[in-house]
């Protein structure tokens, strides 16, 4: 099926091959601040960049992993940062619930330095920030990584395979009980050409044979038309780290493997100081930067409770006004590297705004304090409470 969306500076064209969910239920669109690729789309069942209500969330991660049934064990997911961090932890999350598993692993990549050194430094190229670091797993962990058997790759779009194919040939590697490999995303724009491509190189990788698997929610190819006269503009020059952060990041949120499912990070209205349900207006549950998971997990406890919850995060992408972008606030950095954040459409005065971060440090509390009577903080997530 063919769509054509306009944005600021130029048009999409696109044609889908299949829709698990139609396209206007997965994805809006808009411009991006940035000459190496200047359209964005725009996810709207992420809980990123478009307020989504965790429900919906959820559903979107059921849909996902019907289709991994009896993967062979250990699992060990890897998604993207920052942008997927959320949904490859509720990915993980829910392949472990659905199918009854104590074997899959969460990890995602990080722009954030932990005190170690990396265990792998791979490149994202058409980004804003194209570094990505990937951690050694946490101790308890390093036998199932070994061990694995299935690796699990998780990005919200899949383009163009070139970020994925420089992860798998660094990863694949250190992996030596590996047999299955499954791409998962929302949504995958490949040709099936270029999959065999990347199958063919991560069996290079690895040096036997690969059972490799692709799993979307909709899958197509694109075109970006630029108006004529059209100038993308150049980056900010707060896209790079300027500094080395005052203190190291947390390895115990994701970037050096949790355990699924995930346990203990519900919440209670008592201990964030919110009205009882059926007074309270809309609460926006606001993850900062990478801290995603806990974002969606707080809002799911919420919204079991019977408020009315939707989850985003802040963001390094810088995003021009215009599309799905109605407008933006600039946002202190939570890891102190002197990186630009925003928290694109942000709520209304209305909603409380639950803002769920790793350290207490960064976020829209720190940059809007006008705000502040309408927002509240979730309780830090305590060190150790995801499972290694």
């Amino acid at each position: 099926m063919d769509h054509i969306f306009p944005i600021p500076g130029g048009t999409l064209h696109i044609e889908t091959t299949e829709e698990r969910l139609p396209l206007e239920r997965l994805l809006a669109f808009a411009a991006r601040a940035n000459p190496r690729r200047p359209y964005l789309f725009v996810s709207k069942v992420l809980g990123r960049h478009i307020p989504c209500a965790p429900a919906r969330m959820r559903e979107t991660y059921r849909l996902l992993v019907e289709d991994l049934l009896d993967l062979p064990g250990p699992v060990w997911t890897i998604a993207m940062a920052e942008t997927a961090t959320g949904l490859g932890g509720g990915i993980a999350e829910t392949l472990a619930r659905r199918w009854q598993r104590e074997d899959v692993v969460f990890q995602h990549s990080t722009r954030a330095p932990l005190a170690m050194a990396p265990m792998l430094v791979f490149s994202e190229a058409h980004s804003h920030a194209p570094g990505h670091l990937l951690y050694p797993p946490a101790e308890p962990l390093r036998n199932r990584f070994r061990s694995a058997r299935t690796l699990v790759i998780i990005d919200d779009e899949l383009s163009t395979g070139a970020t994925v194919e420089n992860l798998l040939s660094g990863i694949i590697p250190l992996m030596p009980a590996l047999s299955r490999l499954c791409m998962v995303n929302l949504v995958d724009w490949l040709a099936s050409a270029r999959r065999a491509q990347i199958a063919d190189s991560a069996a290079a990788a690895a040096g036997r044979p690969l059972t490799v698997s692709w799993h979307a929610l909709l899958t197509g190819s694109f075109a970006f038309v630029p108006e004529p006269g059209f100038h993308p503009g150049t980056l900010p020059g707060d896209v790079t780290p300027a500094t080395t952060p005052a203190a190291p990041a947390r390895g115990d949120l994701g970037r050096r493997g949790v355990l699924m499912p995930a346990e203990g990070l519900a919440v209670t209205r008592h201990g964030i100081g919110l009205p009882a349900s059926e007074t309270a207006a809309s609460i926006a549950a606001i993850g900062v930067g990478e801290c995603a998971l806990p974002s969606f997990l707080h809002a799911e406890s919420l919204a079991a409770a019977g408020y009315r919850v939707t989850v985003q995060c802040t963001s390094r992408s810088p995003v021009k006004p215009g599309g799905a972008i109605a407008g933006s606030l600039a946002c202190e950095d939570p890891y102190q590297q002197g990186v630009g954040y925003y928290l694109h459409n942000p709520p209304g005065d209305r909603a409380t705004w639950l803002v769920v971060g790793e350290s207490g440090a960064g976020g829209p509390m720190d940059a809007h304090p006008r705000r502040l009577h309408r927002m509240t903080a979730a309780p830090l997530v305590p060190q150790g409470v995801l499972r290694t």
